[in-house]
């Protein structure tokens, strides 16, 4: 639960890390980070049993696919972009 707690806040902090660059995914992460916290606080007050585990995984896994997503289009298409734009002035 400590891993899970620390990785919600860096989690909590990345859409505002990506408002300037990609405002789409910062909106579409809101609701995940809003989401991963209902269900700690939830997971803390009740016992949910079965059901908590499965909602617990399923808005871990989401959250993992948007950090993916972003790291994509943050920082790897780019990269590309550059090694185009470079090998065509080499052949210029």
């Amino acid at each position: 639960m400590t891993g899970f707690f620390a990785y919600l806040l860096i989690v909590t902090t990345t859409p505002l890390f990506l408002w300037n660059e990609k405002r789409t995914l910062a909106i579409m992460h809101i609701p995940v980070v809003i989401g991963l916290w209902g269900i700690l606080i939830a997971y803390m007050n009740y016992d949910l049993g079965t059901f908590g585990h499965w909602l617990f995984g399923i808005a871990f896994i989401a959250n993992v696919i948007i950090a993916h997503l972003t790291l994509i289009h943050v920082f790897v298409r780019p990269f590309f972009k550059g090694q185009r734009k470079r090998s065509f002035r080499i052949i210029e």
